[in-house]
């Protein structure tokens, strides 16, 4: 996507911190979990941050924000509760638009008007590139210029902007368990996948279509339509 320009003196001459220098993309994987920090259930609605310290520590586990970033806004939340709770709205509802976006590539609809908008906001994140000294030379690596969660919701989103709309959208899934509902990567050889993990949700629902199957039969035998011995 386009970059927008950075006037000059917002740039400092410093070396980035160490921990800048990983790149600027978060791995797919980390954008379809963020995604299943909230789902339905059973058409329940479950939430993994259920508060705006649990978001601050699921960004900085994968490196999404820098420890300074996560001591600093856990701090500013202990002092101002409102202010923590606002950012966890954000985080939540950009959260959705991106699981709305996914779930309609996955259906082959239109996205909503709504979700894109979001979307959209959410990938006007500032950043500037910067060399930084490499055993081999130098690498690039990268500043967020304002807000650390801005910056880490912007990687999550453009990641996943760049597969559904450049990689292999018709391989993103979305779990078919009504218990489950979560979003995964079809890596299998026929890329017909139904559930996230056949050992959980994939037998479970074996066993359900088991049940379900007996059940008729029974009734079936019961009302005299067939043998249930045969």
């Amino acid at each position: 996507m386009d970059h927008p320009s950075v006037p000059l003196d917002l740039v400092s001459d410093d070396p980035p911190l160490e921990a800048d220098r990983h790149g600027h993309n978060a791995p797919l994987e980390d954008c379809l979990e963020f995604v299943n920090t909230g789902r339905l259930v059973r058409g329940r609605p479950t939430h993994e941050f259920v508060g705006p310290p649990d978001a601050i520590e699921w960004f900085a586990a994968r490196q999404l924000i820098h420890d300074d970033a996560r001591r600093r806004l856990l701090t500013r939340y202990a002092a101002d509760p409102a202010a923590g709770h606002a950012d966890l709205e954000i985080v939540r509802r950009v959260r959705d638009a991106l699981r709305g976006l996914l779930e309609a590539a996955v259906d082959g609809r239109p996205a909503s008007r709504s979700d894109l908008r979001t979307v959209n906001r959410t990938l006007r994140t500032h950043y500037v590139y910067v060399l930084v000294p490499a055993a081999d030379g130098v690498s690039l690596g990268h500043r967020h210029l304002g807000d650390p969660i801005a910056g880490a919701l912007g990687r999550l989103a453009e990641t996943l902007a760049r597969e559904l709309s450049q990689g292999m959208p018709e391989r993103l899934r979305i779990c078919e368990s009504p218990d489950c509902s979560e979003a995964f990567i079809d890596r299998s050889r026929t890329g017909r996948r139904r559930w996230c993990d056949m050992s959980t949700c994939g037998n479970r629902a074996k066993a359900a279509r088991h049940r379900e199957k007996r059940r008729l039969l029974t009734a079936a035998a019961s009302a005299g339509i067939v043998d249930p011995t045969a």
